[in-house]
C-alpha cells in the first residue's frame, strides 16, 4: 500500500510541516508514496526532504509530467541524487487534465508518443513503468496495447462515495461488467496491457465528520470502506495501490487521511492498524497451506488467508456491504452474521482483532470449540489469528 502525497506543494503542511508530514507516513507504516517529478536542484528542499523519505525507507513512485523538453538523461539523473526512486509513471490523466498538449484522445495520443522518454529511463534506472492512467472509456482502445512501453497498467479507481464491492452503477462494457466495479477497471487496462499486472495510482473517498453533500462520506464509513478498498484490490490481483492522499490540502479537500491541521481522521487509524497488524519483518519465507471451512454466511462474506513468517495464520473477514446510502447521504444498516471457522484438529485461533468506525481495534481471546470457532462478522473488518496447536 502506498499514499498519494505533493511535497512541492509549497503553501501546505507537505512543504511547510514536513517533519509531521514524514512522522505521519512512519506511523501509518507505508514503504511507498506517489508524488511528482520535477528536475530540481541538488540543494532545493523538496530534495533534501526526499532524502529524508529516502532514509524512512519509504520509495516514491514519480508522475512524470508531460513535458517534451524531459529527457531521459535528466530523469537518470535525478534518481540518485533523491535516492527514493521506486518507480516511474507516465503523466497524469492527460485525456481529461488539459496538461498534455491538448484535450480528450489527442492529449492520450501525445501521452503515448512521449512514453518512450519515461520507460527508457526506468529501464537504465532499473525501476517499473507504471502507464498512463485515464478517466475516459474511450481512451484505453485509443491508447492500444502498451506493453512495450510499461511494466504495470495503471488505473484510478474512484466509487462515487460507493462501497468498493459494488458492482457498478454505469453502462456495461464488451464484458458485461459495469462501470464502478473493479471488473470493469480491469477489463480496461486489459485492453492496453493484456496479461500485464496492474496498479492503482489513485483511490479514495471525499469525507467529513458529518455531511449532507451526496457522494460524500461521514469518516465512520470510511473507517470501513477504506481498508476494505486494499483488502479488495488485493484480492484481485492489484500489486500496488496508492489511496488519495494523505492530508486535506487546497486542491482536493475532503481526501485526506489526515485532517489539514494533521490531526488522524478514522480512515488513517484503521489503515494503519491494519498494516501493523498485517506487516512482518521476518526474513522470506514460502507460505504452507491452512486447510478451513467457514459455516454460515451469504455471499457478501469475505475472507483473506494470509500467513506470517512465524507461521501464524491470519484471517481477515468482512461483509461487502454498503453503510451508506451516497446519493441520499443516509446511513443503510447492515446485518452482523454469526459464522463459524472449521478448522483441523492441529490448529486454534488465539485472537479476533475486531476493527470499529473510529479506525480503533479491540482485540479478545477467540475461543475454539470442537475444531470451531463462533464469532460474529460485520461491515467492519475482522482479523483472526489462527495458530499450530
Amino acid at each position: 500500500m502506498g499514499v498519494v502525497t505533493h511535497l512541492s506543494y509549497t503553501n501546505t503542511p507537505y512543504y511547510t510541516q514536513f517533519p509531521q508530514i514524514l512522522s505521519s507516513l512512519k506511523k501509518l507504516g507505508v514503504k511507498h508514496i506517489r508524488d511528482g517529478y520535477y528536475p530540481w536542484a541538488a540543494s532545493d528542499p523538496i530534495v533534501l526532504n526526499h532524502q529524508k523519505i529516502a532514509g524512512a525507507g519509504i520509495k516514491t513512485d514519480y508522475v512524470v509530467p508531460y513535458d517534451l523538453s524531459t529527457t531521459t538523461q535528466q530523469i537518470e539523473q535525478f534518481a540518485p541524487m533523491v535516492g527514493d526512486m521506486g518507480s516511474l509513471e507516465a503523466p497524469n490523466e492527460c485525456d481529461v487534465s488539459g496538461g498534455c498538449g491538448g484535450s480528450g484522445l489527442a492529449a492520450v495520443d501525445n501521452v503515448v508518443a512521449f512514453l518512450p522518454t519515461v520507460n527508457t529511463a526506468a529501464q537504465t534506472i532499473g525501476t517499473p513503468m507504471f502507464g498512463p492512467s485515464f478517466v475516459l472509456q474511450a481512451s484505453y482502445p485509443e491508447a492500444g496495447n502498451l506493453d512495450s512501453e510499461m511494466t504495470m497498467n495503471n488505473l484510478h479507481i474512484y466509487f462515487g462515495g460507493r462501497n468498493p464491492g459494488s458492482t457498478g452503477w454505469g453502462a456495461d462494457d464488451a464484458e458485461g461488467n459495469s462501470y464502478g466495479s473493479f471488473a470493469w477497471w480491469l477489463d480496461q487496462a486489459a485492453i492496453d496491457g493484456p496479461g500485464m499486472p496492474s496498479v492503482i495510482t489513485e483511490t479514495g473517498y471525499i469525507t467529513s465528520q458529518t455531511t449532507t453533500t451526496p457522494y460524500t462520506l461521514p469518516d465512520s464509513v470510511a473507517a470501513s470502506y477504506t481498508p476494505r478498498t486494499l483488502l479488495l484490490a488485493f484480492k484481485s490481483g492489484f500489486k500496488q495501490i496508492y489511496m488519495y492522499e494523505l492530508i486535506d490540502e487546497v486542491s482536493s479537500p475532503g481526501y485526506g487521511l489526515l485532517n489539514a491541521d494533521l490531526t488522524p481522521r478514522p480512515a488513517y487509524t484503521a489503515v494503519k492498524n491494519l498494516l501493523s497488524r498485517l506487516s512482518d519483518s521476518g526474513a522470506s519465507f514460502s507460505p504452507g497451506s491452512l486447510h478451513y471451512q467457514i459455516l454460515g454466511g451469504d455471499s457478501n462474506l469475505n475472507h483473506l488467508l494470509l500467513q506470517k513468517s512465524d507461521g501464524s495464520y491470519w484471517l481477515v473477514l468482512w461483509l461487502e456491504e454498503p453503510s451508506w446510502d451516497p446519493v441520499n447521504v443516509a446511513p443503510l444498516s447492515v446485518t452482523p452474521e454469526n459464522i463459524g471457522i472449521e478448522l483441523t484438529s492441529g490448529y486454534k485461533t488465539t485472537t479476533d482483532y475486531q476493527f470499529n468506525d473510529a479506525g480503533g481495534i479491540t482485540a479478545f481471546t477467540q475461543p475454539i470449540t470442537n475444531n470451531i470457532a463462533s464469532l460474529t462478522v460485520t461491515d467492519q473488518i475482522s482479523i483472526v489469528r489462527i495458530v499450530a496447536k
